[in-house]
């Protein structure tokens, strides 16, 4: 027995091509039915991801500003935000016009709903005083009352030669009471 290898002799070139050709063959076959639809979605799904992450980024600093604008709003809003939840009580209004008015009486006229959000309470004031600088100096002090008041038309002022009379309505606004 001899000790030599002789097994690649044996090897049939002419076949081992045919094999390795229809090896090629079947994996590029597989490649392209297989891999290359993926990488077409895969570019569009690709696609469509950056446009929605530019449009992400877009609505993130258009949020970004608009959060920024609301900060800023109450901010400079927050005594009216103040003013909506304070509760509106006669004698404290009263109090604030006897300031202005020798003599000063309010008389309810209606409480309607102005929307779900906010009451509307009319009411009518009866005031004498002695100069009209005083009602002008009452209609700006308004501005900065706790509440938020506002005073309506007609505006009736009559004068007996010393005192001046006054009546006109007031609306006041108010935050409504949530049910629990």
């Amino acid at each position: 027995m001899s000790k030599i290898d002789r097994s690649l002799e044996k090897i049939n070139y002419i076949k081992l091509l045919i094999f390795l050709v229809i090896f090629i063959f079947v994996t590029l076959l597989l490649i392209s039915l297989l891999i290359f639809p993926n990488i077409k979605k895969y570019r569009v799904a690709r696609g469509e991801f950056n446009q929605a992450r530019v449009h992400k980024i877009r609505v993130q600093s258009v949020l970004k500003e608009r959060e920024k604008e609301l900060k800023k709003l109450r901010l400079d809003n927050r005594k009216i935000f103040a003013a909506f939840k304070h509760n509106f009580t006669k004698e404290e209004f009263l109090a604030f016009a006897k300031k202005f008015f020798n003599k000063a009486t309010l008389k309810n006229v209606k409480k309607s709903s102005y929307t779900k959000e906010y009451n509307v309470y009319e009411l009518n004031v009866t005031s004498s005083l002695k100069t009209p600088v005083k009602f002008y100096q009452f209609l700006d002090a308004l501005n900065h009352y706790n509440n938020i008041v506002q005073a309506d038309f007609p505006i009736d002022l009559k004068s007996n030669g010393d005192i001046i009379y006054s009546s006109f309505k007031i609306k006041v606004y108010g935050l409504l009471k949530k049910k629990k």
